[in-house]
């Protein structure tokens, strides 16, 4: 290779080291040029004279020279011979040539440097950070419920990092989280990249989000599998990042054989959130009772009640009877014991040991106070009537969806004996019956759920439950929704007709949950959003997510809406007159349901946490929300 080559190779190398190789570049050669002209003026004896009239020193010199290559303006001035003009209007054109060439590597650094930020590439530094890994439509529910859960925490941060454009991401939340103080941190990179979570300051950070993806940018529906591995691969790099670890990590898989294997990966750090169980059980809890998806939709959320995890020493020898009526502005619902067994509720006459923590229904955690009775009162057992026999159910699902088979099994779980159950939906829905059932027969078959003929065929008022499951496969998120809306819209005209209908509607985008503002009283909408509020729930708490498995589980005690006269005669009294009464039978008394306003969209008459010492009057239609274990 010629010298010439070689050299050629070396300035290649230098150039594509970026801005400052080439200033240092340049820099070189003024000095150069400088060096150069100096020469020059002593060997051609044509240095100029200093104010004396005396020739200038050297370094006077090499400063002149270095001003010429500097501002061509300097020129100007020189009032000596051609010899010493040529020498500086040479060196002049050369500084021309590199404070040019100066320019244009600053503008394109700086140009590069715009678009790095940009692009999201930058290290973040902050502390007690929330970080979310993963984008997905939502996160905006969820940013939602971080906002109001860091209320009254000074500067929160919450970190984005997701494999989209940074400007995007930007402009999306500016538009969905438009005057909320929560300050949102984006980066753009993937999350399942070793190297790209280095950005995030994993170590100082509060919490980790792992969100699973539902679609792919092009609206595209992501399968429950390829989520999962997203996932999987994620907590595997978080794992890796030994010097760099988060606090505690929440993460949302979608098939319950991925637990085991996320729990060998990340360990006992990882709470994980079932997403498409979680749904599948409240679309059939819901779909049971009225009422009850906004009772889950309250406990979630952070803007009403909450589930809290407290230590209280102070109630150290009480029973679990005494600390409920201590309490007069919070709900006492069950012991975390020391050893972490969730007791939701524990048997009344249990003494709190120490180390129990409580698990309380709050409207915020500086509430939980001992502000109630010293002594729980006596309630007037009501005559009951004996309560007839269970008798079979029948049950419509229209929809084939692919969370279809939690949702049969949860379904049988909860249905007598000899009820019946009938799916209809698009493709083959019989593929999708796995496994046998203790409670109903399950029958299939292949129908559009848009069709009212159909529908008016089915004979839909003949069904004690119809629960709508969203069509998503093949579809966007929009096509989706519109596609139950339609049917709703069917279901709720032949309704009108027919004396009403209870109807249960999944919808899988968080901006259709408007939809419930305007939905008539007995459809109730079970969505995602779901997800976004335990999971930022969870994210707070870790401790909660042992809560919430024990309330969605068919098995144990959950939440029921059952009749008042149940509890008490129709007559004024406190709260904690239910409370005793709901004791008195093994139940714990967390709220009501009045009738007169159940048709209302916003609440549906539901009273959650009501101070013990507040009047109520409960009538023959209204309702005592408790947890009972039937």
């Amino acid at each position: 290779m010629s010298l010439k080559a070689r050299l050629r190779y070396r300035f290649d190398n230098i150039m594509a080291r970026g801005a400052w190789s080439q200033i240092l570049l340049l820099a070189a050669f003024t000095v150069v040029l400088v060096a150069v002209a100096t020469l020059a003026t002593a060997v051609l004896q044509v240095r100029p004279p200093d104010d004396s009239g005396k020739e200038d020193s050297l370094g006077r010199v090499i400063w002149l020279s270095l001003m010429h290559a500097m501002d061509p303006g300097m020129i100007g001035g020189d009032g000596e011979g051609w010899v010493f003009l040529t020498i500086m209007l040479i060196l002049t054109i050369g500084g021309i040539l590199v404070v040019s060439a100066l320019i244009g590597v600053l503008t394109q650094g700086f140009g590069d440097r715009m678009e790095s930020l940009r692009r999201g590439r930058s290290a973040v530094v902050e502390q007690r950070h929330t970080v979310i890994l993963g984008w997905d439509r939502k996160i905006f529910s969820l940013l939602d419920e971080l906002a109001e859960a860091n209320r009254n925490r000074r500067d929160a941060c919450v970190v984005i990092l997701a494999d989209r454009d940074k400007v995007e991401m930007d402009t999306e939340i500016a538009e969905a989280m438009g005057g909320s103080k929560l300050r949102i941190v984006t980066r753009s990179g993937s999350p399942m990249s070793f190297g790209d979570l280095g950005l995030l300051a994993l170590g100082r950070s509060r919490s980790v989000i792992v969100i699973s993806p539902d679609y792919h940018p092009d609206g595209s529906l992501v399968s429950e599998s390829e989520a999962d591995t997203r996932v999987l691969k994620t907590l595997l790099a978080i794992t890796k990042r030994e010097n760099d670890q988060p606090g505690h990590i929440v993460a949302e898989i979608q098939d319950l054989r991925t637990a085991p294997v996320a729990r060998m990966v990340a360990g006992d750090r990882v709470a994980l959130v079932q997403a498409g169980t979680l749904i599948s059980r409240l679309l059939v809890q819901s779909g049971r009772q009225p009422g009850l998806a906004a009772v889950y939709s309250e406990l979630l959320d952070f803007a009403g009640v909450e589930i809290y995890v407290v230590a209280q020493p102070q109630l150290t020898g009480k029973t679990f009877r005494e600390a409920v009526f201590a309490l007069g502005t919070s709900n006492l619902i069950g012991v975390r014991t020391a050893a972490g067994q969730i007791l939701l509720p524990p048997p009344p006459d249990r003494r709190f040991e120490p180390g129990d923590e409580s698990v309380v229904i709050s409207e915020d955690d500086d509430r939980i106070v001992l502000d109630g009775a010293t002594e729980p009162p006596v309630p007037v057992r009501p005559d009951l009537a004996p309560q007839p026999a269970a008798r079979p159910e029948r049950t419509l699902i229209l929809g084939c969806s692919p969370r279809l088979p939690v949702v049969l099994h949860e379904l049988d779980s909860y249905a007598p004996d000899g009820s019946e159950t009938w799916i209809v939906g698009e493709g083959d829905p019989q593929s999708l019956i796995t496994g046998d059932f203790q409670n109903m027969k399950v029958t299939a078959q292949t129908g559009d759920v848009t069709d009212r003929g159909l529908l008016e065929s089915l004979g839909v008022s003949g069904f004690d439950h119809i629960l709508i499951l969203s069509e998503s496969q093949g579809r966007n998120q929009e096509m989706a929704d519109a596609r139950t809306t339609v049917c709703l819209l069917h279901l709720r005209d032949i309704g009108r007709r027919t004396g009403g209908l209870r109807v249960t509607s999944e919808i899988l985008d968080i901006q259709s949950r408007n939809l419930a503002a305007v939905g008539e009283p007995d459809d109730f909408i079970v969505s995602n959003m779901l997800v976004s509020l335990m999971v930022a729930q969870v994210s707070e708490t870790p401790s909660l997510l042992d809560v919430f498995e024990e309330l969605f589980t068919a098995e144990g005690y959950e939440i029921y809406l059952k009749p008042a006269a149940a509890y008490i005669v129709p007559t004024e009294v406190e709260f904690a007159v239910v409370c005793a009464a709901a004791l008195n039978q093994g139940q714990v008394a967390i709220g009501y349901q009045l009738a007169r306003n159940a048709h209302d969209p916003s609440g549906f008459g539901i009273v959650l946490n009501p101070d013990k010492r507040s009047l109520v009057t409960l009538g023959g239609e209204d309702r005592v929300i408790v947890l009972a274990e039937s």
